[in-house]
């Protein structure tokens, strides 16, 4: 019988993972929404002074920088554990406004599904 029971304990795992058992989900954030932002001529990436925000209804939140090693943006992301449908808004420093409406964020049973976004932003003239 000493056998069996390092199996028995494994049970409630096997279990949680078939049929309409308790589900288990992991306990990470994820970002709904990843912009990568470059510039529209000379497709390099932006790598400082970009500021943003997602805009649902009366939701707003403002974007996260992401950066390298070195300090350099490498990605913006907002909308954490939030499915919705959401309007981007970036500005940087030298270029026009951007934008971006509709940005669909769905969600299985324990996270959102993230979307990447890359955003070309014009030189102001």
């Amino acid at each position: 019988m000493r056998p069996l029971l390092p199996l028995l304990s494994l049970l409630p795992f096997v279990v949680g993972c078939t049929g309409e058992s308790p589900f288990i989900c992991t306990t990470e954030a994820r970002f709904g929404v990843n912009i990568s932002v470059r510039d529209a001529v000379t497709q390099q990436p932006i790598l400082a002074g970009v500021r943003g925000a997602l805009h649902e209804g009366t939701y707003l939140d403002s974007l996260h920088v992401f950066t390298d090693i070195e300090g350099h943006l490498h990605s913006l992301a907002g909308a954490v554990e939030r499915p919705g449908s959401y309007r981007i808004e970036l500005v940087a420093t030298g270029y026009l406004p951007w934008s971006r409406d509709n940005v669909v964020v769905t969600a299985d049973r324990c996270h959102v599904t993230p979307v990447s976004v890359q955003a070309s932003l014009t030189p102001a003239t």
